[in-house]
């Protein structure tokens, strides 16, 4: 599946993996929504070049065979390179603010109600 239009809006699907199933993360502009999975492939990545909001399924610590854990996630963030990434899809086994003083700078923690602002 190539891009789309949605109200004159550009819509860039990008592969990703849930365990062995395939499933689409997207780009929007600068902006790139990768949840419900735990691998991006290699050709992937060209995709998301010069992404700077980032948001990326990050369950839990410990390894998952369909989800990225937080150390992953974070592999993940940091050879997309975004400014700014929020972990999502994340379970009630991280603590958030224990959690959230151990990622690295631009690397947050998502939660209920949280408004983010992109540029399209």
């Amino acid at each position: 599946m190539g891009p789309f239009s949605l109200g004159g809006v550009e819509i860039v699907p990008v592969p990703l993996f849930h365990g062995i199933m395939p499933v689409l993360g997207f780009r929007i502009g600068s902006f790139a929504y990768l949840t419900d999975c735990n691998r991006i492939p290699d050709g992937s990545f060209a995709l998301l070049a010069g992404v700077r909001t980032l948001i990326i399924d990050a369950l839990r610590q410990r390894p998952h065979s369909t989800h990225f854990s937080v150390d992953e996630a974070a592999a993940a963030a940091a050879r997309i390179g975004a400014e700014r990434t929020w972990f999502t899809h994340i379970s009630h086994d991280l603590g958030h603010a224990a959690t959230g003083a151990s990622l690295p700078p631009g690397v947050e923690l998502a939660y209920d109600g949280l408004v983010i602002e992109v540029d399209s």
